[in-house]
């Protein structure tokens, strides 16, 4: 079935899950929301997520859901209702964090800059979380993605590329009526090649990025946004 982008936004919004799993849980339900919910918390990490969206500590979590039967939404609400979600900060706003950096080559000629935020100074003095950076930004020399995520993506450029791809299809005689199936595959492939979280990780293929993140989240214990990706090579524009 064809997945709605905006469908895939509120899974996002409501379980923190990445684009492929929210897509993949809203193909699986046949777009029920409620399933789509459910097939991601037996999918990934339910406790982690629920991190990413409330900033409450990890035990309070844990007891939020006991109190909850397992019901991941519900477990949301005692925690907002009991408070503990009180002292959030957005990630995405957040002015702790690093940059990591990587000169790639024994020629020096490409550069990349990572930018990854936290909510904590502690955390971003933490080695493992420079470490994490400093692994980011090696991925983005070696792959040269140009954005960070799939939502920093300017709307003008994804609807030029959409385009682009419509353009291919009609040229290539597809039926119109397999165009949106199509498409889904080109731009899955476009945010594999062009996107930071997206891509596979180039020291282990069967983990994207957004994988490492995942697992990195988990092991700091607080929210961790990539912001920004800046690749440069000599003589060429950013």
């Amino acid at each position: 079935m064809k997945v709605d982008q905006k469908d895939i936004v509120e899974l996002r919004k409501r379980t923190s899950a990445g684009f492929a799993l929210c897509k993949e849980a809203l193909e699986a339900s046949e777009g029920d929301m409620q399933k789509a919910i459910a097939y991601i918390n037996e999918k990934s990490d339910v406790v982690g997520r629920i991190y990413q969206l409330t900033g409450a500590k990890i035990g309070l979590i844990k007891l939020a859901l006991e109190d909850a039967d397992g019901d991941y939404e519900k477990a949301i609400e005692i925690i907002n209702e009991r408070g503990w979600a009180e002292d959030t900060v957005d990630c995405a706003t957040g002015k702790e964090g690093t940059f990591g950096v990587y000169v790639h080559g024994t020629d020096r000629k490409t550069v990349a800059i990572v930018e990854l935020i936290c909510q904590t100074d502690f955390v971003a003095k933490n080695e493992k979380f420079i470490e994490f950076a400093d692994e980011l930004a090696k991925q983005a020399a070696a792959m040269k993605p140009k954005y960070a995520t799939v939502d920093s993506i300017p709307e003008d450029v994804l609807e030029e590329q959409k385009e682009l791809f419509r353009r291919e299809l009609k040229e290539e005689g597809k039926p119109e009526e397999m165009w949106d199936k199509i498409m889904e595959g080109k731009l899955r492939k476009f945010y594999s090649e062009k996107v930071l979280l997206n891509q596979k990780w180039f020291k282990d293929e069967s983990k994207t990025m957004q994988d490492l993140l995942d697992e990195n989240v988990l092991s700091m214990g607080e929210p961790i946004t990539v912001s920004r990706v800046v690749v440069m090579e000599l003589g060429k524009g950013v």
